[in-house]
């Protein structure tokens, strides 16, 4: 018990917030081996059940303000990315929150404070815990906290760079000539510019996207033009 009150203390500096009941976080970071071995009586798999909607339903909200230019399909595809366990265990090393999960000593053996499931479902659990324990702007604040900008605008930039490459395969397969682009206005201030795009197919424009750079723009116009394609 000792240990586990250690690592709550250090988890709740990591997170840069206090627990009101502490006993929740703690369980959050207790990995099903540790109960399997008879040394704690819950673990974090229905923290987990919970941290997962709870965080599709943050990073959908915020993505949706962020990217307002993104259609349905690209902000699907956005929130998978974010959410899915690569994602989130990568958020979760950064933290180093492996060294505070409680786990059999076998699973600690087998790089259990490594392993991309088992750090995923611990910040998942995290997050449940901190929903229970403070309620949604707390959690909401812990996760726009974890899930920086940065991170963010990575996963945007990849997705949406793959749409580009996935039209230009799309076009060649379906009339053998590759999409052309054109920025077709730029508005707003100098220091802050709005670019709009167009993606332009068999002298067609099947596409239109708007960013704050023609590369940005021009991504996103080839994610509008793959939505209306295969429609």
């Amino acid at each position: 018990m000792r240990e586990q009150r250690k690592n709550v203390k250090e988890t709740e500096q990591l997170l840069s917030l206090t627990f009101n009941d502490p006993q929740l976080l703690a369980t959050s970071l207790t990995h099903s081996s540790s109960v399997y071995e008879g040394d704690y009586h819950s673990d974090s798999e229905r923290l987990e059940f919970l941290g997962d909607s709870v965080l599709g339903l943050i990073i959908t909200e915020r993505i949706y303000k962020r990217f307002p230019d993104l259609a349905e399909g690209d902000l699907a595809k956005m929130r998978a990315n974010l959410v899915r366990a690569e994602t989130l265990a990568t958020v979760a090393a950064r933290l180093s929150l492996g060294k505070f999960i409680l786990m059999s000593r076998g699973t600690e053996q087998a790089g259990g404070r490594h392993n991309e499931s088992i750090l995923s479902d611990c910040l998942e659990a995290v997050i449940g815990a901190a929903y229970l324990d403070q309620g949604f702007g707390a959690a909401t604040a812990l996760v726009n906290r974890l899930f920086t900008d940065e991170i963010i605008d990575d996963i945007a930039a990849h997705r949406l760079a793959d749409a580009k490459t996935t039209l230009q395969e799309l076009t060649m397969a379906r009339w053998s000539v590759l999409p052309k682009y054109e920025v077709k206005k730029c508005s707003g201030p100098a220091h802050s510019p709005l670019f709009e795009a167009a993606v332009i197919v068999n002298d067609e424009v099947i596409g239109m996207g708007s960013g704050t750079s023609k590369k940005r723009a021009q991504q996103i116009a080839a994610g509008e033009a793959l939505a209306a394609l295969e429609q």
